[in-house]
C-alpha cells in the first residue's frame, strides 16, 4: 500500500506559491509566479494547470474529472509508470501503472533565477525510488528521474501523459512526426508499424505510439498559438484524442469536451522502455512552451 500525500514540516514556501485545499479536498501546490502560474496536485504528482505569464492556459483538465485521491485525474499532466497501458506483456495489474494514482511527498519548492518556481516532488514504492521536477514559468520543464533500490533489474515504462488544451481539435496541425513509424491500437492489426505521411490531423479517434524523440509541434489557430513540446531520453511519442466515438464511454469526460484537447506524451514504451540495473538511475524531460502564430 502506498501511504497518503505528505510534506516535508520544515518546507518553506516562496510567497508566490501556497499549499491549499483543491476540488475534492485534495492537497495542491499553487503557483503564481511572475514568469508563469500552474496547479500541482499531491495526488500522482498531477500537473492539472500552467499558463506562462500574460498567456492562456495551456492544459486541458476535464470539468468531470474526478478528485478523490484514488482515481487517475483526467487531465493536465497524469504520469504512467511503471507501465504504460496494459504494459509491454499486457499483464499490468494497474493500467497505466501506480504512479498517477500514488500520493506523492513534495520535498522542496523554490524561486528560479528567471523568475519562475522549481517544485520537487518524490515517490517510493515497489523497488522504485521516483523524484519529479517540475519548473514553472514562461515554460514548462519537466524532469523525470527513476531509481531501482531494489536487487533485480527493472524494465520501465513512463510517460508524461500531457493533455494540450485547444480552441478546435478537427483545424489543429501536429508536426514533427513526418516520416515516423508508428503502432495504431485502434486499428485492426494494433501490432502492424505506419509510417506517418504528413501533419497529422484529428478527425476521428486517434490512438498511436509513435517511434519519434524529435520535437513535436501542435498549432491552435483559433488561441493564435503554436504549443511545442521537445524532450530529451524518450524516444516515443504518443498521441491520443477519443473523438465523441470513445469519450461516451468515459464516465470522467464530458462527451463534449474532446474537440478542445489532444494528448502529446513524451515517453519512453515498448521497445523503448529503458532497462534499469539495481542501484542505477534513469531520467527522461520534457519541455513545454508556446509561441504566437
Amino acid at each position: 500500500m502506498i501511504s497518503g500525500p505528505s510534506c516535508d514540516p520544515a518546507l518553506r514556501l516562496p510567497p508566490c506559491a501556497a499549499l491549499t485545499p483543491g476540488r475534492g479536498g485534495q492537497p495542491r501546490l499553487l503557483i503564481d509566479a511572475p514568469a508563469g502560474s500552474a496547479e500541482i496536485h499531491l495526488h500522482g504528482a498531477t500537473v492539472t494547470s500552467w499558463a506562462p505569464r500574460g498567456g492562456r492556459e495551456v492544459l486541458f483538465t476535464s470539468r468531470q474529472a474526478v478528485f478523490d485521491g484514488a482515481t487517475a485525474i483526467r487531465g493536465g499532466i497524469p504520469l504512467c509508470l511503471p507501465d504504460f497501458g496494459a504494459g509491454i506483456d499486457g499483464r499490468a495489474v494497474v493500467k497505466h501503472g501506480w504512479a498517477r494514482t500514488a500520493a506523492w511527498a513534495l520535498r522542496s519548492v523554490e524561486a528560479t533565477p528567471d523568475q519562475g518556481v522549481r517544485a520537487l516532488l518524490s515517490l517510493s514504492h515497489d523497488g522504485l525510488s521516483l523524484l519529479y521536477s517540475v519548473e514553472v514559468g514562461r515554460r514548462l520543464e519537466l524532469t523525470l528521474s527513476v531509481r531501482v533500490t531494489g536487487s533485480q533489474a527493472r524494465t520501465v515504462e513512463a510517460a508524461l501523459h500531457t493533455y494540450l488544451s485547444l480552441h478546435d481539435v478537427t483545424v489543429t496541425r501536429i508536426t514533427g512526426l513526418e516520416g515516423a513509424g508508428y503502432t495504431d491500437n485502434l486499428a485492426q492489426d494494433p501490432a502492424a508499424v505506419q509510417v506517418q505521411d504528413g501533419p497529422v490531423r484529428i478527425n476521428g479517434p486517434v490512438d498511436r505510439i509513435y517511434d519519434s524523440a524529435g520535437t513535436v509541434e501542435v498549432t491552435d489557430p483559433g488561441h493564435g498559438r503554436r504549443i511545442i513540446v521537445s524532450k530529451r531520453h524518450a524516444p516515443s511519442t504518443i498521441v491520443w484524442n477519443p473523438w465523441s466515438t470513445l469519450s461516451a464511454g468515459l464516465a470522467d469526460m464530458a462527451n463534449d469536451e474532446f474537440p478542445a484537447m489532444v494528448c502529446v506524451e513524451s515517453a519512453a514504451v515498448r521497445q523503448h522502455a529503458p532497462r534499469i540495473a539495481p542501484g542505477q538511475s534513469w531520467s527522461m524531460q520534457a519541455r513545454i512552451e508556446v509561441e504566437p502564430m
